[in-house]
């Protein structure tokens, strides 16, 4: 019985050994994953924040916005994730820097705002890394499945395990990330525009997300403007996500700019690298085209 005690007693050492040492060794690799931004906030001191999807992410050119309203600005968008993430972001912004950012430009999408089959809670494996991060844990435990978050909390080897493939691959697989976090992509789109026909219904949480991330920026007196970026794809404006936003935006006296559907990009296919994205060029006009379109925040 003692033999099979020290037995157990040996293999659980070993396990507990095991998980630190490979939760150690992954997090040495972790500046070469998409979510490297993240651990940019640690060292943040920029005016102003953009925060989204890949979209934001490969569509916001922080110099563009440095050089012209003479604001320096950092990018956070992460590949695949939504309001969700977002929220986690600007939590980690608001109480883990020394100099919050003037202005957050939070660029929003359809998944941010409806329940997308695969597009919800899906990807947020990719936060698993920083649940150390009291604001990463508070998204998690109110979003993914609470047997999940056990051992996303006291394991680290599951923290790292799905996200192993992200840390070895090159960094330049999906473009390379600039110093200010903006990824140009480089393709061009030669297609025609397609008509998508699905429609998605709100969701309730994603909305109260949205309203919290509201909230967060008004509490800490940081200039929020909402936007919707250019897709080569011909949508209705009057879809009721857009809607949505226009609404919040309305009651809480936001900007929201909106040019998902603008002509000028339709006319446009090499502006994209594919539909839903894009490329360098179009990503330079775009962020051109709404500087001027920005307010100008006060100086803290």
């Amino acid at each position: 019985m003692k033999k099979f005690l020290s037995y157990v007693c040996l293999t659980l050492l070993a396990v507990v050994v095991i998980d630190v040492l490979y939760g150690f060794a992954m997090g040495l690799l972790s500046g070469n994953r998409y979510v490297s931004s993240i651990d940019h906030i640690k060292e943040a001191h920029e005016d102003i924040a953009i925060i989204g999807s890949s979209r934001a992410n490969h569509h916001y050119d922080p110099q563009l916005l440095t050089d012209s309203l003479h604001l320096t600005a950092y990018n956070y968008g992460i590949e695949g994730l939504n309001i969700f993430a977002d929220m986690a972001v600007l939590s980690m912004l608001m109480s883990q820097t020394e100099k919050m950012p003037q202005m957050v430009i939070l660029d929003l999408s359809e998944s941010d705002i409806c329940d997308v089959q695969g597009w919800n809670a899906d990807h947020l494996s990719l936060l698993y890394p920083y649940d150390d991060v009291p604001a990463v844990d508070s998204v998690l435990a109110d979003v993914i499945d609470p047997r999940e978050l056990f051992f996303v909390r006291y394991s680290k080897l599951y923290r790292h395990n799905s996200n192993i493939v992200d840390y070895l691959k090159p960094k330049s697989s999906k473009g390379k990330r600039l110093e200010n976090g903006f990824t140009p992509l480089q393709g061009k789109w030669s297609g025609e525009p397609s008509e998508p026909t699905t429609s998605y219904p709100l969701s309730s949480q994603k909305m109260d997300y949205l309203e919290q991330f509201i909230s967060v920026c008004a509490d800490n007196g940081v200039l929020l403007v909402l936007s919707t970026s250019p897709c080569y794809n011909r949508l209705p404006k009057e879809r009721n996500w857009i809607k949505a936003i226009e609404k919040v935006a309305q009651q809480h006296h936001l900007l929201y700019l909106y040019h998902e559907q603008d002509a000028e990009f339709l006319a446009h296919p090499e502006w994209f690298n594919e539909p839903y994205h894009l490329n360098a060029e179009g990503a330079d006009f775009f962020t051109r085209k709404i500087i001027p379109e920005l307010p100008r925040p006060h100086r803290h």
